[in-house]
């Protein structure tokens, strides 16, 4: 099971962006072994504006964003009373971004990894979770193939 940061949604959409490919990577390995993709619902919001701001596109933005409902293995938690309190804790206890300690929370509630980009937040949260980069991530998995 994993959690996945919208910075990796972000740059499989973006193939401009240095990593590309090994965000589509990732999320092709996930979708072909099937595992429960743990996201906060936060991360659809943070992806469609993402994209929406680097395209300047907002069908396009509002159709990513979409799509990720119907991501494969897709299980969303909203911010409830109780994540909220995780995250808050988090963000107070790792110094955590308000939107970074959403996913660590979602992570840490859901017993998954949390796979990033944003190497600050993999570290920072790495005292609690799993956490890693994508390229850290598809290594672990091919090794354990």
């Amino acid at each position: 099971m994993v959690t996945i940061d919208a910075s990796v949604f972000v740059a499989a959409d973006a193939d401009d962006e240095a990593g590309h490919p090994v965000a589509r990577a990732l999320l092709e390995r996930v979708v072909a072994s099937g595992e429960a993709v743990h996201q906060p619902t936060l991360s659809v919001v943070e992806v469609t504006a993402a994209v929406a701001r680097r395209t300047g596109d907002a069908a396009h933005a509002r159709a990513v964003g979409g799509a990720m409902f119907a991501f494969p293995g897709a299980v969303f938690h909203d911010l409830d009373e109780r994540a909220a309190a995780v995250a808050s804790a988090l963000a107070s206890d790792l110094s955590l971004r308000g939107a970074d300690a959403v996913y660590a929370a979602t992570a840490l509630l859901a017993n998954t990894a949390l796979v990033t980009f944003d190497t600050e937040l993999a570290t920072r949260s790495s005292a609690v979770i799993l956490a890693s980069t994508p390229q850290e991530w598809l290594a672990a998995a091919a090794s354990e193939a």
